[in-house]
């Protein structure tokens, strides 16, 4: 079955994570993805592990580029601009993450795409967004994190800024591109004209934290660090140890307080004065803490979770990649899966998770091995092997 986005054709410029995941998310959703990449060196992350290696890609790569056709082009040479133009007329999609300014000067800004396509969206995964100062600064997912605020929340109190322990800016904006890129189709199925689309990695920081920084916004009050919990959900919105590693729990509703008090097995904590209310808790965290900690460390997660399940209480252990990778309700639903590799037999790979009933996501197979389809999608778009063999001795590819 085919999925939704079947016939939608993507020509993919970019490289490193934001752009690429946002494409590798479409073409799980069917679109025909086709990653173009410089001449004998390709995409940046194909050198993760020290060096490209065919037979073993580096998981970088693997992971944002599975699923695409891939081709060598030289964009800074004149006849590689023209044949990318060439590509583009008869795309629905352009995505880049270049630097503002670079592609212009290349020759392949938007006009250029528009002017041989009318209908092409041209999408931008830019650093800070278009307008503004530093429109052109060079951007990377840990300064994104810096810039965006999010930095400033994390980690424990009296600690240095801390990032989050994966390259969620570059993630995160790779998602919310993908929506742009989503709106941008339906909006030309109403109008038969496509457009230009941004999405900064500042941008996506700041959506990210859309109640945090209204919060801000509204009250003026900086929040406190998150440190094991979030500075704005209170005491018992938190992580907690066990005899055999850690929870968490999403709080305590205020009138099942008392019963949570008896199940922990110290039912003072429903009456002590320092602890009957929110108010309260909250303005003593720290003896609060200690006395559940060394409550919560005489029992497993397991025995915890059946107990507190009394009181439907929302709370789950902290897994590993290794436990995540294992978690029966991540392989139920199929988040991560298997898939034959033609270097390295079965491996198993984070699928994209979205269920739909009648269309269903689909991988469209391996990252490309360095230009593997170059002839292949020239001959489908009308080239020659003359043509084809003049480029590539020119460099053009």
């Amino acid at each position: 079955m085919s999925g939704p986005l079947d016939g939608v054709r993507i020509l993919d410029l970019s490289q490193w994570q934001q752009g690429p995941y946002a494409t590798t998310l479409l073409s799980d959703l069917g679109a025909e993805v086709i990653k173009v990449e410089r001449p004998y060196y390709g995409d940046a992350g194909r050198h993760g592990l020290g060096g490209y290696d065919a037979t073993h890609p580096a998981p970088d790569f693997f992971a944002h580029n599975r699923g695409k056709r891939g081709i060598t082009i030289d964009l800074r040479h004149e006849q590689g601009r023209e044949l990318v133009l060439d590509l583009a007329s008869k795309m629905d999609v352009v995505v880049s993450n270049f630097r503002a300014g670079i592609l212009e000067k290349w020759g392949l800004g938007y006009e250029e795409f528009r002017a041989r396509n009318p209908r092409v969206i041209y999408a931008l995964a830019s650093g800070v967004g278009p307008h503004g100062p530093n429109a052109g600064r060079p951007m990377f997912d840990i300064v994104a994190q810096a810039l965006g605020g999010i930095m400033s929340v994390n980690g424990e109190e009296g600690r240095p800024p801390t990032p989050v322990g994966t390259f969620m800016g570059d993630q995160i904006g790779a998602i919310w591109l993908a929506v742009a890129i989503l709106g941008a189709i339906v909006a030309r199925e109403k109008t038969g004209v496509g457009q230009r689309v941004d999405v900064s990695l500042l941008g996506a920081q700041v959506a990210l934290q859309s109640f945090e920084i209204t919060h801000y916004l509204f009250e003026h009050e900086l929040p406190r660090r998150a440190g094991r919990g979030h500075p704005h959900a209170g005491i018992l919105w938190n992580t907690f140890p066990a005899k055999d590693g850690y929870f968490t729990m999403a709080g305590v509703r205020e009138d099942r307080w008392p019963a949570f008090a008896e199940l922990v097995g110290e039912p003072d904590l429903a009456t002590d004065p320092r602890f009957d209310t929110p108010e309260h808790r909250n303005e003593h965290r720290g003896p609060l803490l200690e006395r559940l900690d060394a409550i919560f460390t005489q029992r497993t997660i397991a025995e915890w979770m059946e107990i507190l399940a009394e009181i439907d209480l929302a709370l789950g252990p902290v897994q590993n990649y290794a436990e995540v990778a294992e978690d029966p309700d991540v392989i139920a639903n199929g988040y991560i899966r298997e898939m034959e590799h033609p270097h390295m037999g079965t491996v198993r790979y984070v699928n994209t998770p979205i269920d739909y009933s009648e269309t269903p996501v689909q991988n469209q197979g391996p990252e490309p091995v360095l230009g593997q389809h170059t002839e292949e999608v020239l001959l489908e778009f009308g080239y020659d092997w003359p043509r084809i063999t003049e480029l590539r001795d020119e460099g053009a590819i």
